[in-house]
């Protein structure tokens, strides 16, 4: 993608009112990279940080070990439309959702729902090709239990 078709689509995106743009290239939020999880590592080892909530290896039932075994697929399929892998999409929505969501409420058991709308950009055409709604719901301790596109669960 040549700079101009990057401004445009980074001056449509900004354009669609009541929503933040979240893609990938934009300035609002730098992926980092994710800390690996070995079958060995321990459940607590800080895999990524965010400004609510701090996402660990976990377990099959939350954290990455979660994520990666149950929504892995779903991050993917959005995560081909930009051309990346799953974990770049993953952590953007993660960090979208966490730092300006369009709507959090509770989610039961003292762990609360936060989803914040992201726009994903088709590289070739360098038009928006979906919206998604992802949801994150984090523990009263601050960590992450699961991350998904769709945003279902915040809807109350």
């Amino acid at each position: 993608m040549n700079i101009r078709t990057s401004i445009t689509v980074f001056a449509t995106a900004l354009a669609v009112t009541g929503f933040a743009w979240a893609s990938t290239s934009s300035p609002a939020h730098a992926a980092q990279v994710w800390g690996a999880c070995g079958k060995s590592s321990e459940q607590n080892k800080v895999v990524a940080t965010y400004s609510k909530a701090t996402l660990k290896c976990g377990t099959d039932g939350w954290g990455f070990r979660h994520i990666q075994g149950r929504h892995l697929q779903d991050w993917q399929n959005l995560a081909d439309i930009e051309g990346k892998n799953w974990r770049d999409i993953a952590d953007l929505a993660i960090a979208k959702s966490l730092d300006a969501p369009d709507r959090t409420g509770p989610a039961g058991g003292g762990k609360t729902c936060y989803s914040g709308q992201i726009y994903l950009v088709n590289r070739v055409t360098g038009q928006i090709a979906k919206t998604v709604d992802p949801t994150v719901i984090v523990g009263s301790d601050g960590a992450i239990i699961t991350a998904y596109p769709g945003g279902k669960a915040c809807r109350g």
